[in-house]
C-alpha cells in the first residue's frame, strides 16, 4: 500500500470524523449541563451537594461505557465496522434529543432524575463503540506510514464535537438565568437530532474497511472475540486500558471539574470558560492530526510521552492561572492545556492502541481497553476533583498530584510495549 491518500480514503475519513464530532456533541453537552444546570434543575441544589449528584450522573456514562464496549467489540469484530457505527451514532442521537425533553424536579419529583440516569447510561453504552469503530475504519484503510494522521482525524472529533457543544451551550448561556434555567439549556439537546440525520446521511455511504472484508472472505471472523483476546492478548488490554488514563482524567476535569471550581469557587461568568474552553478546544482540529502525524515520523511512543510529561508539569500552573480570574490567561491557560499537553498525548492514540491487536479481536480490543479506561478514570474524575478540593479546603493540590499519578500510570503502559508505528497491520502484528 503506498502513501498517496486514496478517493475513498478521504470519503471515509470524512464521514468518520464528522459523525464523530456528532456524538461527541452529544455526549460532551451532558457534561456541561451536569457542570452548570443539573444540580439546580434536578437534584434540587445548586451548592455542593447538587454538584456532586450531579457529577454522579456524569460518570454513570463511563461506567456504561464498558458495556457499550463489549457489546459493539463483539459486533463490530462480528458484523463490520461500518453496520456498528451507524447503531452508535443512532441509539446516541435518540437519547440526548430525549434530555432536552424532561421536567424538571420540581415539577414532577423523583421520576426525572431516573430518567435523566437512564438516558445517560444509553449514551454511554452508545459511546462505547463509537471511538473504536470511528478510528478503525480509517486507520485500517490507512498507508502503513500514515496510520497516526488518519486515527488522528477522526480522534480530532472529540474535540470538535465538544468545540460545538460548547459554542452552543455558551451561547443560550448568554441567556437571562431564568430564561436559561427554564428552556435555554434544552435547546443544544433537542437540535441533536438534526446533526445526528446528517451524520447517518454521511455513515451509509463508506465502505466495510479491507481489513474486515477480507476476514469474511477468509472465514476468519471468530464467535467470541472478547474470549479469544483474553486467552492471547490481555497484556495489551491492560496496556490499552493504561495509556487511556491520563488523557480521560486530564480532559474531564478540564472539561467539567475546571468548569465547576472556575464559576462555583472562583466566581468567574460560566460564559467567559465555556468560550475559553471552546476556543482552546477549536485548536484540536489542527493540533491533533499534528501530533498524530508527528508519530507516524519520530514514533508513537516519544510523542506520547513527551505529552504526559507536560501535562504532569502543567497541572499546577493551569489552576494558578485560573485563580487569577482575567479572561485571557483563563484562555492562555487551556490553550496550553488542551491542544499542547492533552493532545499531544491524544493525537497518536487512535493508531497506538489499534495496532495493539490482530485484526480479529481489534474491535473489541480498543473499545474494551478504552472504555474500561474511561470507567475507571474519566467518568469518576470530576467527582474526585470535586470531593478532593473539598476535602483539602480548597486547595487544588491533591487535583495535581492526582493527576501526576494518573500520567504516570499512562508512562508504565506506554513504555512497557513496544514502538508500532511502521509494522503492517492488515492480519495482525
Amino acid at each position: 500500500m503506498n502513501s498517496e491518500q486514496k478517493p475513498d480514503s478521504r470519503r471515509t475519513m470524512i464521514a468518520g470524523t464528522v459523525g464523530t464530532v456528532m456524538e461527541w456533541y452529544d455526549f460532551n453537552l451532558y457534561g456541561l449541563a451536569s457542570a452548570l444546570v443539573f444540580g439546580p434543575l434536578f437534584f434540587g441544589s445548586s451548592g455542593l451537594g447538587g454538584t456532586l449528584a450531579s457529577f454522579a450522573t456524569f460518570g454513570v456514562g463511563f461506567a456504561a461505557r464498558p458495556v457499550g464496549g463489549i457489546l459493539f467489540g463483539h459486533l463490530g469484530d462480528r458484523i463490520g465496522r461500518k453496520r456498528v457505527l451507524l447503531i452508535t451514532l443512532l441509539a446516541m442521537g435518540a437519547a440526548t434529543t430525549l434530555v432536552g425533553t424532561l421536567p424538571t424536579h420540581a415539577v414532577a419529583g423523583v421520576w426525572p432524575p431516573v430518567l435523566l440516569i437512564v438516558l445517560r447510561i444509553a449514551q454511554g453504552i452508545a459511546v462505547g463503540g463509537e471511538f473504536a469503530g470511528a478510528t478503525l475504519l480509517t486507520v485500517e484503510n490507512a498507508p502503513a506510514d500514515r496510520r497516526g494522521l488518519h486515527g488522528a482525524v477522526p480522534a480530532m472529533g472529540t474535540g470538535a464535537g465538544f468545540v460545538l457543544a460548547s459554542a452552543v451551550f455558551g451561547t443560550v448561556s448568554l441567556l437571562p438565568d431564568d430564561a436559561f434555567l427554564t428552556w435555554g439549556w434544552r435547546i443544544p439537546f433537542l437540535i441533536s437530532i438534526g446533526l445526528v440525520a446528517f451524520g447517518l446521511w454521511l455513515r451509509r455511504g463508506v465502505d466495510e474497511t479491507p481489513a474486515f472484508t477480507a476476514l469474511q472472505q477468509r472465514g476468519a471472523t471468530v464467535r467470541s472475540p472478547l474470549k479469544l483476546l483474553l486467552r492471547t492478548r490481555p497484556g495489551a488490554l491492560l496496556r490499552v486500558l493504561g495509556i487511556t488514563a491520563s488523557g480521560f482524567v486530564w480532559g474531564y476535569l478540564i472539561q467539567a471539574f475546571a468548569l465547576s471550581h472556575a464559576t462555583r469557587d472562583l466566581g468567574i461568568p460560566r460564559s467567559t470558560v465555556l468560550w475559553a474552553i471552546a476556543l482552546a478546544s477549536a485548536l484540536e482540529i489542527v493540533a491533533v492530526p499534528f501530533w498524530g502525524r508527528l508519530s507516524d515520523r519520530v514514533g508513537r511512543r516519544r510523542v506520547v510521552l513527551a505529552g504526559l510529561l507536560c501535562t504532569a508539569a502543567y497541572a499546577y500552573p493551569f489552576f494558578l492561572l485560573l485563580e487569577t480570574r482575567s479572561a485571557p490567561v483563563i484562555l492562555l491557560a487551556l490553550v496550553v492545556a488542551i491542544p499542547i499537553c492533552k493532545d499531544m498525548a491524544f493525537g497518536p492514540q487512535a493508531a497506538l492502541v489499534a495496532e495493539q491487536f490482530d485484526a480479529r479481536v481489534r474491535f473489541t480490543g480498543v473499545s474494551v481497553g478504552r472504555e474500561f479506561g474511561g470507567a475507571i478514570f474519566g467518568g469518576t474524575a470530576p467527582f474526585v476533583g470535586t470531593a478532593l478540593v473539598a476535602a483539602a479546603g480548597g486547595s487544588v493540590t491533591p487535583v495535581v498530584l492526582y493527576i501526576a499519578a494518573a500520567c504516570a500510570i499512562s508512562a508504565v503502559a506506554v513504555l512497557s510495549g513496544r514502538e508500532t508505528a511502521r509494522g503492517e497491520i492488515t492480519g495482525g502484528i
